[in-house]
């Protein structure tokens, strides 16, 4: 990390942006220093401090294993095999273990919920069948079905009995709003006081609150490590082609055209809970096996 500011409270501000923009793009404390080779000008209890001093949300638990674990069943509902038979053809980088994928099967045989995610339908203000979208770049494993860039919605997961804002927010600061984030200038404005899902969706044993946020026009300047290219897709070609979107997205996008209309009726209903395709496609499988 090289500093250029002589101004030492310039030069202090300029490295604690650095080091909040470092967390942002590893997702953890421990990544940062491995990527660094564990030499970074500040302790690890430092850093942990500058994080919370900043607002950062951060992660809900080990994110890539239980990713890995998503990919491997959308793979299995995709090309109808058993999980022992489709497991032994994973490369030697896949860390789940077979257990791990056996209970998950089970749960979503049985209905059981494990974790729990976010996931945020933002429209403008005045176009609400316009949808933010981007494309994921987060590691790509094409052996898994998880190919580089897949389009998809603000999502991640969360911690189990935290405030909605908490969730949405951790979801927001990573692929949404990034840089205002570094920079101290987060618009919390857009964040409802009293936000509620409009629908739950499940995929495999992680269940999925998803929330409607509306921005105005001045705050749809969009940034993020993980997710790039955002833009606003119109909800018809959202729920039309699930080609190339991650998994889940069509059934939000259907669920919410529901919640449109509803809304055009002044009808406010409980949020649904709703079982993703995959689920249903390995729930069937589960039975035939």
């Amino acid at each position: 990390m090289v500093l250029e500011n002589s101004d030492p409270q310039e030069k202090e501000q300029s490295f604690n942006k650095q080091i909040i923009s470092e967390y942002l793009k590893y997702g953890s404390v421990d990544k940062v220093f491995e990527n660094y080779n564990y030499d970074l000008p500040i302790s690890y209890p430092g850093f942990q401090r500058l994080v919370e001093k900043w607002g950062i949300v951060k992660a809900a638990g080990p994110n890539s294993m239980l990713s890995e674990a998503l990919c491997f069943m959308v793979l299995m509902s995709d090309q109808k095999l058993p999980l022992e038979k489709l497991y032994k053809k994973m490369p030697h980088t896949f860390k789940t273990s077979m257990a791990t994928m056996h209970r998950i099967m089970h749960n979503i045989k049985e209905g059981v919920v494990r974790r729990v995610g976010t996931a945020l339908v933002i429209t403008a203000q005045d176009c609400p069948e316009e949808i933010l979208v981007g494309e994921d770049v987060s590691t790509p494993r094409l052996e898994l079905g998880k190919p580089f860039g897949s389009r998809t919605l603000p999502m991640g997961y969360s911690k189990e009995n935290e405030k909605a804002g908490t969730s949405i927010l951790r979801i927001m600061q990573q692929e949404v709003f990034t840089k205002e984030t570094i920079d101290r200038r987060f618009p919390n404005s857009v964040i409802p006081e009293t936000a509620k899902p409009f629908m739950y969706l499940d995929i495999a044993d992680v269940r999925v609150a998803v929330y409607h946020l509306v921005l105005s026009k001045t705050a749809c300047n969009f940034s993020s490590f993980k997710v790039i290219n955002h833009r606003f897709l119109n909800l018809s070609a959202l729920i039309g082609n699930n080609s190339g979107f991650r998994s889940g997205i069509k059934e939000i996008g259907l669920e919410y055209k529901k919640y449109l209309e509803g809304a055009n009726l002044n009808y406010n209903p409980t949020p649904v809970i709703e079982k993703s395709l995959v689920n249903l496609s390995l729930a069937d499988l589960a039975l035939e096996t």
